[in-house]
C-alpha cells in the first residue's frame, strides 16, 4: 500500500485550510487549532474556540513554548457543549494513528517529534534560542502507509521564509518519524472526539446518520 494522488489531493485540499504557526515555538496551539476546525468543519459546525483561546489552555508564552499537560483540563470544559473531549494516548503505535485518522467520530491527530526532525529538512539551519529546535515539535499525521507518513507540520512558513527550501516537508519514512516520535520527551498523542455521554439539547458536532 502506498500513498496514493488521491490520498495527496485530499491532504492539499485540507491543509490549505489549516493556519501556519506564525512565532518559532507556537506549534502545539496552531495544531490543536487545526484540527479543532477541521473537525467542527467535518461535522458542519462553527469552531468553538479561537486561536487566542487556545494559546491560553495550552499556557503559551512567546518565547517559552507551551505545554500539551494541562491542555484536557482546560480544554474540555470549553468544549463539552459541543459533545466532544480531549483524548492523549501515550506509547501509541502507527496502527493507532491509523485508528484515530480513519473515525470520522475523531479529528486529525497530533503529535510530538524529538527537535532532531529539524535536521532533516535540507535548506534549513535551525538556529539556537526561539527557533523550535530546543523543544520537542508537533506535527499533524494525515496518512500512515507501510513505509510513509503523509503529515501536516505549522512549521510551513517559517520554512518558506528560507530561500533554500524549496518546498516545506509533508512526508517522512516511517522508521524516521518512528525514531523522532520515540524520542520525544513524553511520546504523547492527542486527539478530540465525541464525548460517551452526547449533548442532546445541542448536538453541535453531529454523525452523519443525524442530520
Amino acid at each position: 500500500m502506498t500513498i496514493t494522488d488521491a490520498d495527496r489531493d485530499t491532504f492539499q485540499t485540507t491543509v490549505e485550510e489549516f493556519r501556519p504557526q506564525i512565532t518559532e515555538d507556537m506549534c502545539l496551539p496552531t495544531a490543536l487549532k487545526n484540527v479543532l476546525d477541521e473537525f467542527a468543519d467535518r461535522h458542519n459546525s462553527d469552531s468553538p474556540l479561537s486561536l487566542s483561546d487556545i494559546n491560553d489552555i495550552c499556557d503559551y508564552r512567546a518565547g517559552g513554548a507551551s505545554t500539551s499537560r494541562n491542555v484536557p483540563a482546560k480544554l474540555d470544559p470549553e468544549i463539552e457543549d459541543y459533545g466532544i473531549e480531549t483524548k492523549i494516548m501515550f506509547n501509541a503505535t502507527f496502527e493507532d494513528l491509523e485508528a484515530i485518522i480513519d473515525d470520522n467520530d475523531r479529528s486529525l491527530p497530533i503529535v510530538e517529534l524529538d527537535s532532531a526532525y529539524f535536521e532533516s529538512v535540507n535548506g534549513y539551519d535551525p538556529r539556537g534560542g526561539v527557533d523550535g529546535y530546543q523543544w520537542d515539535h508537533v506535527v499533524i499525521p494525515f496518512t500512515v502507509n507501510d513505509e510513509t507518513v503523509l503529515f501536516y507540520d505549522p512549521f510551513e512558513e517559517i520554512f518558506q521564509r528560507s530561500t533554500r527550501i524549496d518546498s516545506p516537508p509533508t512526508q517522512r519514512s516511517k522508521t524516521q518519524f518512528y525514531e523522532w516520535w520515540t524520542a520525544a520527551s513524553s511520546r504523547w498523542t492527542m486527539w478530540l472526539q465525541r464525548s460517551d455521554q452526547q449533548v442532546l439539547t445541542n448536538p453541535q458536532f453531529r454523525q452523519e446518520d443525524e442530520e
